[in-house]
């Protein structure tokens, strides 16, 4: 149980620091202290949020677990399958994105250019607001299922009440920048569940 304990004080100390890092105030405050540099912002922030995730992951691949799921190749199958779906819809969601500004290397190319934010919502964006969260979770659920463990649980649910606080002040972000639009777009799409059609 200590595992289980450390784990989620790792994700919730994670999951803190990476929302405050994204909050205009910090990001205001970062333009004060490094002035014309601050325009690297996205990509520091991309990079810390790999380098710190990293510790988390090696520690629960190598502290003591409980086998909660009991392992049946149902099981393995089954959650291989939500793991692999999870991984083909977050690369197929990202294709929607310009990579280079979304990692933050756009910079490196030409840091004068600014583009005009750009509200997507064809293909996946079409059928929920968010489908790379979307594949997130359907993946970690998924690793919960192949592996069974109590750890793998931990990790499940603390990203799960992460990626949804997340998702909310996310969008009170985009209501923000994109106005009347973003709302429209929010009564016509789900959020992270597709709309079964019925028929009509």
């Amino acid at each position: 149980m200590k595992s289980e304990i450390i784990l989620s004080i790792l994700w919730i100390v994670y999951g803190v620091f990476h929302s405050l890092t994204a909050t205009e105030s910090f990001k205001n405050l970062l333009k004060s202290v490094l002035g014309r540099f601050s325009i690297y912002y996205r990509l520091i922030y991309n990079i810390l949020a790999i380098v710190l995730i990293l510790p988390i992951i090696k520690f629960q691949l190598d502290s003591p677990t409980e086998l909660l799921l009991e392992k049946s190749i149902m099981n393995q199958i089954l959650g291989g399958l939500m793991m692999g779906s999870g991984i083909f819809l977050g690369f197929s969601a990202l294709k929607q994105y310009d990579l280079s500004e979304f990692l933050g290397t756009d910079v490196l190319k030409d840091s004068n250019k600014k583009k005009q934010p750009l509200l997507i919502k064809d293909e996946l964006s079409s059928i929920v607001r968010h489908p790379l969260y979307l594949g997130i979770l359907i993946f970690l659920w998924g690793a919960f299922g192949f592996f069974g463990t109590s750890l793998h649980l931990v990790t499940a649910i603390s990203l799960t009440f992460y990626i949804r606080i997340g998702i909310h002040f996310e969008e009170k972000r985009l209501v923000k920048e994109f106005g009347k639009q973003y709302e429209k777009y929010q009564k016509e799409v789900p959020m992270l569940i597709p709309k079964i059609s019925d028929g009509k």
